[in-house]
């Protein structure tokens, strides 16, 4: 799971254990009043004849949101934080995270740089044509959607040329398979397109002359605005991207790369630890972990190195799925088992349901192994847990309980969905994700499996450590990526030396974490802060300790930064201790 820059535009369209109070700052609630009319003044889609339903792109929309920003983050700053109650210390917080993130973003120029290795401006295209439209007025509002692509593709391509050309970009070593993301929308027939699928079935509430236009005009718009736009995309990418973008690796070569890197470790840890203090962290965790993995060793009584056994587990055929209908069965029938139990460890659970479905085939090749993709609880649509199918001699089976834990339940949908539903938190917070506090709570889930009665097999529990293992290394990665100028080869050997995961998934990996730097900090640090919450209020409550109340407590304000998820657990060991 994770938030990316380049996607926000999808988010604009679209009795608790814990009880909240509604904001009482008058400052925060101007802010907030300021926010929701400047983002419906900026997005003015809602009409079906709305020219720019992605909005707009253009530098010059970049700096005026910027410009709004910085007058709220102003504001913000002229409130004494001391005198807010709790609950408005943590929206003020939050919304200066916010904001901050929208600041920082434009002053390093984010914008000029809208693609990662797996994903780009025009990955979440085909998505819209998976939502649900059942009559004429939605089926209206995607052909809307469909007319204005040509506009937000252009947009997008105008700011790349802008990023190249001072030097921002991706390197080209990490866009290997890239092409994958739009030469799968380049068809011959309308027929064959992903966008084409809303149109294949009537609506029961569509009367048939209606479908018959609605049909003609979707035909017409994949024809001469979809195809044509990816079409334009891969000869940018052909004939000016890859032959002009940046040779080198780390951020730290981009313009002011160093003090850009450094506010990544900032955000995305939301910690004032150094790239040099992470970088020891992860090096002791790789050493605490490989202890671990020998006692597996142990337990199976194998006979070689760490590293040997990782090359048995990466060669033997009965650790990977011979179709792709045995992964997503095996991968639900975990997720079953693990809904099954959920109640020991929670006393609160979502409403919204999720299924188990392929990662879709036009993102699938660069993916990695499994994703979570939320829906919006007021939608027709559930969560899914993506299980990627594509080269399935890369999918192990092995890792399957962690990567489920972790992408569905009790990791992202678990926590995302009840996130949705804290309806008296502000709404912004409702749609926040801060990534040292999501995948920092997917990778604990991955731990509650113990708890939860999985990794009874050797191999499996393995498969967890290999995970646990794979976020240390990440730790080290990042910052020898982007602050100590390692190679990607360094990179590349680093992560297969010291896990079990695939080759495939080791450099679908490396170049996830060259484009997207200070992302892969969020996990371990993440994690780690959370273990160490629950350590100190079972030393303080003893006895008195619930566990189903402390995870309730820990989701109970959404998505939060460390040093908030530390204050809530202070306040609660301190209210449980003064109960009689």
């Amino acid at each position: 799971m994770k938030k990316c820059f380049f996607l926000l535009w999808i988010c604009l369209y679209s009795s608790l254990a814990f009880a909240q109070n509604p904001v009482k700052n008058m400052v925060i609630n101007a802010v907030l009043d300021d926010m929701k009319a400047f983002n419906k003044q900026e997005s003015a889609s809602d009409s079906v004849n709305s020219p720019y339903p992605f909005g707009r792109n253009r530098e010059e929309d970049f700096l005026r949101k910027y410009q709004f920003y910085k007058k709220e983050y102003d504001k913000l700053n002229s409130v004494d934080e001391k005198s807010l109650t709790f609950d408005d210390q943590i929206n003020i917080a939050l919304l200066k995270y916010r904001i901050n993130d929208e600041l920082i973003s434009y002053e390093y120029k984010e914008h000029l740089n809208p693609i990662l290795s797996d994903e780009g401006f025009h990955t979440g295209l085909a998505g819209i044509a998976s939502r649900n439209y059942s009559d004429k007025k939605q089926m209206q509002r995607y052909i809307t959607l469909l007319k204005g692509i040509p506009v937000f593709v252009d947009d997008n391509l105008d700011l790349i040329r802008k990023g190249l050309a001072l030097g921002i970009s991706q390197p080209s070593v990490a866009l290997k398979g890239y092409e994958a993301t739009y030469n799968t929308h380049i068809v011959d027939s309308y027929e064959k397109s992903n966008f084409w699928k809303p149109f294949k079935e009537k609506p029961y509430a569509i009367s048939d002359a209606d479908w018959t236009q609605l049909q003609a005009e979707g035909r017409k718009q994949i024809e001469q605005s979809v195809v044509p736009s990816y079409e334009k995309i891969r000869t940018f990418f052909e004939k000016e991207y890859h032959p002009k973008t940046r040779k080198t690796l780390g951020a730290s070569h981009l313009p002011n790369g160093k003090k850009f890197y450094a506010e990544k470790v900032k955000h995305f840890t939301t910690t004032n630890k150094t790239p040099d203090e992470i970088y020891n962290i992860g090096m002791q965790e790789v050493e605490r972990i490989r202890k671990e993995m020998q006692q597996v060793l142990d337990e199976v009584k194998f006979k070689g190195s760490i590293k040997d056994f990782i090359d048995y587990l990466r060669n033997d055929p009965k650790f990977y799925p011979t179709t792709g209908e045995q992964l997503l069965k095996e991968a639900s029938f975990i997720a079953k088992k693990i809904d099954g139990k959920l109640p020991l460890l929670f006393g609160k659970l979502p409403r919204q349901p999720y299924g188990v479905v392929p990662v879709p085939d036009y993102l699938a090749p660069t993916y990695t192994a499994g994703r979570y993709s939320g829906a919006s609880i007021k939608s027709k649509n559930a969560g899914n847990y993506w299980v990627n199918l594509y080269n399935l001699p890369s999918r192990t089976l092995y890792t399957l309980e962690a990567l489920t834990l972790h992408e569905a339940v009790p990791g992202h949908h678990l926590q995302i969905s009840l996130t949705q539903e804290l309806e008296t938190l502000p709404e912004f917070r409702r749609n926040l994700y801060v990534n040292a506090y999501g995948e920092g709570w997917g990778l604990y889930g991955e731990y509650l499996g113990y708890e939860l009665g999985l990794y009874k097999d050797p191999y499996s529990l393995f498969g967890r450590l290999t995970y646990e293992m794979w976020r240390a290394c990440r730790l080290v990665i990042d910052v020898g990526i982007h602050d100590k100028d390692w190679t990607r080869e360094q990179a590349v050997s680093f992560l297969a030396d010291n896990t079990a995961l695939s080759l495939h998934e080791v450099n679908t990996e490396i170049n996830r974490y060259i484009c997207w730097p200070g992302q892969a900090l969020a996990y371990k640090i993440g994690e780690i802060t959370i273990k160490n919450q629950r350590k100190k209020a079972e030393a303080a409550l003893k006895d008195k300790f619930d566990v189903r109340a402390f995870h309730d407590l820990v989701l109970s304000q959404g998505t939060v930064t460390m040093s908030i998820l530390e204050k809530m657990v202070d306040k609660y060991i301190a209210e449980e201790l003064n109960k009689k």
